[in-house]
């Protein structure tokens, strides 16, 4: 065990001095986007939280244990502009080989109509992101460890890039407290075919810290997730076409981003109102999201989120819907199964 964290904290080392990443130059950053309503409810961003939430391994291998075992579950994120990302995922355990999970993700961009330089029409193609996902989790005593490989693909009109990524998770579960401890280390890889042979892109690498907590009887859970540690204070974006303000003196007062505002930028908080173990209220504040999708002149809602999980007996839905923008907001739907003697045998009496 000691082995194993050792490596996994010096493989984070060696990624936080080697990789920078700016926003734009990353290709598969579909990787990073939300897949299931727990995550997007609880402010997109989330390494620790799982009470049986089959989908949740795909955001930390380590959340991959014996309670999701033979679940299935179905995810449907619809973003705006017709823009559908999609998500399976399915989890079994497999004897003394521990458990072992399946995902697979498709983004989809919708048709498009094509032009020549001269303007005529060519008619339509389509643009779609693919990824498939194999994940294996083992517990040593309360710590959990996972990883997933992942085949990535990228489709537009007849251009293709392709790659293959690692996600490395950790996870420490308290053997009775409701609490949880999360760190991963996301989509380290590369790609072995690209658009264009000249093209070189970064990948979307990133490394999440969170915990989850649900003091004792008190029916609130508490979700902190720090991401993009990487980078540390670099994430704010600088716009080129922000106008600077100009004092009395005509002036033009510089518009800078404040430490606390940076720091700020790393974390989402998610809360879930459990009233009972079939239903459950979520609520999320990504402190990112607000900063660059706000409209200065009326804020709204922007970077909040919220959802709804009902649960009927080995059947659970989920909704959650995201406020991305004052325009419009991005609703996400799920489906889990409890697939355990789903279908039972009949005994025939003779």
């Amino acid at each position: 065990m000691l082995r194993a964290l050792s490596s996994f904290f010096c493989l984070f080392i060696i990624h936080n001095a080697l990789i920078a990443q700016i926003g734009g130059t990353q290709t598969f950053d579909y990787l990073n986007l939300a897949t299931n309503t727990r995550m997007i409810g609880l402010g997109e961003i989330n390494v620790s939280s799982s009470d049986k939430d089959v989908a949740m391994f795909s955001a930390n291998p380590a959340l991959l244990t014996d309670s999701v075992n033979q679940y299935l579950a179905a995810n449907y994120f619809s973003l705006n502009a017709g823009i559908a990302n999609s998500q399976v995922n399915y989890a079994r355990k497999l004897g003394k080989k521990g458990m072992w999970g399946i995902s697979a993700q498709q983004l989809s961009y919708g048709e498009f109509d094509s032009y020549d330089l001269s303007g005529n029409y060519l008619g339509t193609f389509n643009a779609n992101d693919f990824a498939l996902g194999i994940s294996h989790s083992r517990k040593s005593g309360v710590f959990s460890f996972g990883g997933t490989v992942k085949f990535a693909q990228s489709l537009i009109e007849n251009y293709s890039a392709n790659g293959l990524f690692v996600t490395l998770g950790g996870a420490f579960i308290h053997p009775e407290a409701d609490l949880k401890v999360g760190l991963v280390l996301q989509n380290i890889g590369f790609a072995f075919s690209n658009y264009t042979a000249e093209q070189e892109f970064a990948m979307p690498f990133d490394a999440r810290l969170g915990i989850t907590f649900k003091p004792d009887r008190m029916p609130l859970r508490f979700s902190v997730t720090a991401h993009r540690l990487t980078e540390f204070l670099n994430i704010a974006y600088d716009d080129p076409n922000q106008v600077n303000e100009i004092d009395a003196f005509g002036e033009e007062i510089e518009n800078k981003i404040s430490f606390a505002d940076k720091l700020a930028r790393h974390f989402v908080f998610g809360g879930e109102f459990v009233f009972s173990k079939n239903l459950n209220f979520r609520l999320g504040y990504n402190f990112l999201n607000r900063r660059e999708l706000q409209v200065e002149t009326r804020r709204a809602m922007a970077g909040f989120s919220y959802g709804l999980m009902v649960r009927i007996k080995r059947f659970e839905i989920a909704y959650s819907r995201t406020i991305r923008h004052i325009a419009s907001g991005a609703s996400a739907f799920s489906l889990t199964v409890n697939t355990q003697n789903l279908i039972r045998r009949r005994r025939v009496i003779e």
